[in-house]
């Protein structure tokens, strides 16, 4: 097996690495795949309370296109990874967005979705093995991992409109 200066590290990365890829691309995948499948009366339903379907497939893409711009700000900066934010200020962001979010047309939100979702995964599949792990070992893998946000509303929308 290939090795790198700390062992079998560089294997167990890499795997790591295709497990987080393959995740981003399956909750793409799912988020695209349920937003064909709604009708627009579906998705602008109430499911939780005051969220729509489409509310959260906007909310999905707003922040999926904020990790991205996040890492764009890292890179002119010369940064190695995005700085954090305080869950206190995304709560806000929520917050102050909700109305916008709710208010964007359901087929452009999940156009928007699923534009975002592809932008960002392209993005994420070329960032290096030693930064993925930085992110990982500093609980931050959500600044690669967009599955773990993805499915969360996966399972909202899933639940209020199971296949039939």
């Amino acid at each position: 097996l290939p090795t790198g200066p700390s062992g079998t590290r560089v294997c167990s990365v890499r795997a790591m690495n295709e497990g987080v890829d393959r995740r981003n691309r399956d909750s793409a995948e799912r988020l695209a795949a349920l937003g064909a499948r709604l009708s627009d009366r579906d998705l602008e339903a109430e499911i939780d309370a005051p969220w729509s379907a489409a509310g959260l497939f906007a909310h999905i893409a707003f922040w999926d296109r904020f990790v991205l711009e996040r890492w764009g700000l890292a890179a002119e900066r010369g940064e190695r990874t995005p700085m954090a934010v305080d869950d206190g200020v995304m709560d806000r962001i929520n917050d102050a967005s909700l109305r916008q979010w709710m208010s964007i047309p359901p087929r452009v939100a999940v156009e928007e979705c699923a534009a975002a979702a592809a932008e960002l995964d392209a993005f994420v599949a070329g960032i290096d093995d030693d930064a993925r792990a930085e992110l990982a070992s500093e609980a931050r893998e959500r600044l690669v991992d967009r599955s773990l946000h993805r499915e969360e509303h996966l399972r909202t929308i899933e639940a209020a409109f199971p296949a039939g």
